[in-house]
């Protein structure tokens, strides 16, 4: 009956709110105004109501009890919001049945909250239970709050041109192609396959591939941090909430411009490994069904690069000095990395063998191409964060030692396997910086959590240091492809699913530009990055043997591409984008050297205006039939 009841007030509720609202906007209130006063009356009413008619309450009006009845219908309201904001994410936008599903479980939730929390029996004892667990769990509470607010705010952001090119493979595979034969890449297979299952889930959800990775990093990065906050223990509420936000931050928005890379996937992936390595150095004990998943969640970071292999080493290494005797090699997650490490082994070497029979070769001959100068390493501004942080731990102390915390010993190791594979790759590019900045920072962050840093210097330096990788995604913003203002308009005109082919060493030229226009991508080839490598050797030598024979190579696949594809344009890279690649080596030269392309280029195409750092050739006959046989590749394009 009590719940007839319920209903039937929030039938007269809504009815009178909307009516008001009605009265409001015609006596010249503005919306917000109208729904204000709408929502206020309509709030007293159910207060009022609810108490005297549905539950029944004889006892005196309260404060306390009318604040309770605030907190639980912004509570039901927030289900609300939930509801929808999620059905909106998934794609569905301005559907009725979303908002039926959010007003059922306001009104389930509103229900069940206000008999439980404000008018039932016992509701002022329950209430006190409540608050005093909810303070409990505020850094709980106020992780998932963010993960939800990150996640409505980031949905759409832009996504980096790698992690574009790593869905479109998932997406061939998903059609038969075969990585490393089909499609010529030369990094590991284990990142591709990952975005498999998410390319399936995407389908059978009906949303986009994208959009859902960007959810499933969100909601990762929040259960990482979340693990990161229980595994470290810290003493207090609030230095559990700082530690696990800051983490979250770190994890999740400071690499904001590459969002999606490996390097944001491995920090996520190792920082509850360091939290949990530890807790063991503490001789706590760690329940198996939580080292276990945090054990395989760090061999998929490790995995993803094989520099990162040093990593869980170089902590097992600090485990046994810290610990010595008490020091046990065989453990849930130790055995959790060597059982990965072991599958993913056998896995390439059934699913993917020519990763090791054509791709390394490929990236011994030519991947050099990409390397920079040290001092180009060195002058990036997250050398100048990592610099800082090393001062103040050198200043201050606190890095390693008894003494120490150890969970900033085992970041601060983690961060030094990251920087060793940084200057290793020796690109000096921003995305191979993210886990070394996130696990530095955060480290600075656990350090400052201690007592000896409550004074007035240390900690104004430590949060001084601390604001820059914190700040440092509204230096770098979201995604932004540079070259798009000048390669939009050569492509705006070309008819939807068409291909095209662009000569060129950076992928920024094609990623995600081709994809964004609905073209077809005719290529093996992500760019052709062996072009600065071929430049150095032609120009200014020596020109190995096998270099020369990977650059006929590349024009004997170049022309292959163009005959089979009958590309709508064909555009060549007139700039040099690397340092190792010198200014007077002419990338459409080099590619017209193949008589082949020479050719078919003559017969098929005019040059138009060339852009500042584009040749550009447009179609001027009909495509040619696909011609037949194997040789051709078969590329699948996106749904429109």
């Amino acid at each position: 009956m009590t719940i007839i009841k319920f209903g039937l007030v929030g039938l007269v509720n809504t009815a009178l709110g909307f009516s008001i609202i009605l009265s409001a906007l015609a006596l010249g209130f503005g919306d917000y105004a109208a729904s204000a006063l709408g929502y206020g009356l309509g709030f007293i009413l159910s207060y009022v109501a609810n108490r005297r008619w549905t539950f029944a309450v004889r006892e005196p009006m309260s404060a306390a009890e009318l604040a309770r009845f605030g907190v639980v219908t912004a509570l039901a309201y927030a289900t609300n919001l939930l509801v929808v904001s999620a059905f909106r994410l998934a794609g569905w936008i301005d559907q009725p049945f979303v908002h039926l599903a959010g007003v059922t479980l306001y009104s389930a939730s509103f229900y069940l909250l206000s008999r439980l929390l404000v008018f039932g029996d016992d509701a002022v004892e329950r209430g006190k239970w409540v608050v005093d667990v909810s303070m409990r769990g505020l850094p709980e509470i106020a992780l998932c709050v963010t993960v939800v607010v990150t996640l409505i705010l980031l949905h759409d952001i832009p996504i980096t041109h790698d992690v574009v090119w790593q869905f479109w493979i998932a997406r061939q595979m998903m059609n038969g192609a075969m990585l490393y034969r089909d499609i010529w890449e030369i990094n590991p297979p284990l990142w591709f396959w990952s975005a498999v299952p998410i390319h399936l889930a995407a389908q059978w959800l009906h949303v986009q591939p994208l959009r859902l990775l960007v959810t499933a990093i969100v909601g990762a990065g929040g259960m990482s941090a979340l693990l990161v906050g229980h595994l470290t223990s810290p003493p207090t509420p609030m230095t559990r909430l700082v530690t696990m936000l800051l983490a979250y931050w770190l994890m999740v928005v400071t690499p904001l411009y590459d969002f999606g890379q490996r390097e944001q996937l491995s920090l996520i992936c190792a920082l509850p490994y360091a939290a949990l390595i530890a807790r063991r150095s503490l001789g706590s004990v760690v329940p198996a069904a939580l080292a276990l998943p945090v054990g395989m969640a760090a061999a998929y970071g490790f995995a993803l690069k094989h520099y990162y292999v040093v990593i869980p080493v170089m902590l097992e290494v600090w485990l046994l000095v810290r610990v010595r005797g008490e020091w046990r090699a065989v453990r849930p997650e130790t055995i959790a990395l060597a059982t990965a490490a072991l599958v993913y082994g056998i896995a390439v070497l059934l699913f993917a063998p020519r990763f090791f029979t054509d791709a390394v070769p490929m990236v011994r001959t030519a991947y050099h191409g990409f390397e920079n100068s040290w001092h180009m390493m060195l002058a990036r501004p997250w050398v100048v964060i990592w610099i800082s942080i090393i001062a103040f731990f050198l200043t201050y102390g606190g890095a390693f030692g008894k003494r120490a915390k150890p969970l900033a010993s085992t970041l601060l190791i983690v961060a030094a396997g990251f920087a060793i594979a940084y200057f290793v790759q020796r690109k000096g590019w921003l995305y191979h910086s993210v886990p070394v900045t996130g696990a530095a920072a955060l480290a600075m962050g656990v350090r400052l959590t201690t007592a000896d840093m409550r004074r007035l210097i240390p900690i104004s330096i430590g949060l001084t240091m601390l604001a820059l990788p914190i700040l440092l995604p509204y230096k770098t913003g979201p995604y932004l492809n540079f070259f798009r203002a000048e390669i939009d308009p050569v492509l705006a005109d070309t008819p939807k699913g068409s291909s095209v082919f662009i000569a060129a060493a950076d992928p920024m030229w094609g990623w995600p530009t081709v994809e964004d226009h609905g073209l077809a991508w005719p290529s093996r080839l992500y760019a052709y990055w062996m072009i600065p490598a071929i430049a150095h050797a032609e120009v200014i030598g020596p020109n190995p043997l096998p270099l020369q024979k990977m650059a006929e190579q590349v024009r004997t696949e170049a022309a292959m591409e163009v005959r089979c594809s009958s590309p709508a344009l064909i555009l060549f890279e007139r700039r040099r984008n690397y340092i190792y690649q010198p200014p007077s080596f002419d990338v459409r030269r080099f590619f017209l050297r193949s008589a082949a392309i020479r050719s078919y280029l003559a017969q098929h195409y005019r040059e138009v205006q060339p852009t500042p750092s584009l040749h550009v050739y447009r179609r001027i006959t009909p495509p040619d039939p696909a011609p037949r046989g194997s040789e051709c590749p078969t590329f699948v394009q996106a749904a429109s």
